[in-house]
């Protein structure tokens, strides 16, 4: 009788804990005047569970042999719980207009969030720094590129005109530029038929059982395990900022023309460890010219929990503004811009 009753109480708790997430990851506007340790665990079940990828969908992504996929030229729809955008992209495969593609002056590479991911064309950081500074911006971002994918894209960029190049750079860059230094600086990328499979699975609609969320949170506990034993394995002396700073010297030819401003974007929670490494360990005079004068922001100084979304861990309009104002800003003061 004592372990039934045992069994039901735990049965009844799971229940109980099951319907409070799935209520908190349909209302995020409730989730957001709660504590942040709650919207951090409601996310990750709304990105693990529910979130679209972008780059996997057939409307969007297409297949490139060297970057494993790019978009596809024309426009699209992207619809996610806090947000609806449209995106028009050029022949190149990114989130911009044709006409950027020629001699622009500046040029940023990134991930998603570069990109805008979650906000309209006109209000990401890139268009917003275009609108303040009168020179042509090109933001060739796509989501989930790592600094070594970035390089190989902006080598397919017009730099004749190039006054300055902006990285962002997150920390999800770590595995790629992992994979490139132990692979002998060679990149690798996805078959055609890999990137084909994802974009079939990630093109269906994520539907919700009961007792998804109580699963995810399980499965979570266990990757996480096996995540801390794969980093045991793949080990190196390189920390991230060793393998960031690797890359660019692989690619000095393409970078040392113009200067390079460098900012960390990962989400609410992500802080300046990454940029405070890269400040002192890009100062040492072993390093070539450019890499020593590395202009590094502290973007996560300026920008708090209200300039991402609630369960997308990406910037808002607002946050986006807090970037572009930065930037502007950095611009200004390395007298690359005058107004």
């Amino acid at each position: 009788m004592t372990f039934l009753y045992i069994l039901l109480s735990i049965i009844i708790v799971l229940v109980i804990l099951e319907l409070a997430m799935l209520f908190f990851v349909r209302h995020p506007n409730v989730l957001r005047k709660l504590w942040r340790r709650l919207q951090n665990s409601m996310g990750y079940l709304y990105v693990q569970g529910e979130r679209k990828i972008m780059h996997f969908n057939e409307s969007a992504g297409q297949y490139h042999p060297e970057l494993s996929y790019t978009f596809k030229p024309g426009k699209f729809i992207f619809t996610e719980r806090e947000f609806s955008n449209i995106y028009f992209i050029n022949s190149l495969g990114v989130r911009d207009t044709e006409e950027a593609l020629t001699a622009p002056e500046i040029v940023i590479v990134g991930d998603s969030f570069a990109l805008g991911w979650g906000v309209d064309q006109e209000k990401t950081f890139g268009k917003l720094l275009e609108q303040r500074t009168g020179l042509k911006v090109l933001n060739t971002s796509v989501p989930s590129y790592g600094t070594v994918r970035e390089m190989i894209m902006l080598g397919k960029v017009d730099r004749t005109n190039l006054k300055c190049l902006i990285i962002q750079y997150c920390g999800d860059d770590y595995d790629e530029n992992l994979k490139f230094y132990l692979n002998g600086n060679k990149p690798q990328t996805m078959r055609e038929e890999t990137f084909h499979k994802l974009t079939d699975i990630h093109s269906r609609p994520k539907k919700y059982y009961f007792g998804k969320y109580i699963i995810m949170k399980i499965q979570k506990r266990i990757n996480e395990m096996r995540s801390a034993n794969n980093a045991q394995e793949n080990k190196t002396a390189l920390d991230e900022v060793d393998l960031f700073l690797h890359v660019l010297k692989q690619n000095e030819k393409i970078l040392s023309s113009a200067p390079i401003i460098v900012l960390d974007l990962g989400g609410k929670n992500r802080t300046n460890y990454f940029i405070d490494s890269l400040k002192q360990k890009s100062a040492d005079a072993d390093n070539p010219r450019f890499i020593r004068e590395l202009a590094v922001l502290k973007v996560m100084d300026y920008l708090k929990a209200e300039d991402f979304y609630v369960l997308d861990d990406h910037l808002n309009d607002h946050g986006h503004i807090v970037v572009a104002d930065l930037l502007y800003k950095t611009l200004k003061d390395k007298r690359i811009i005058r107004s």
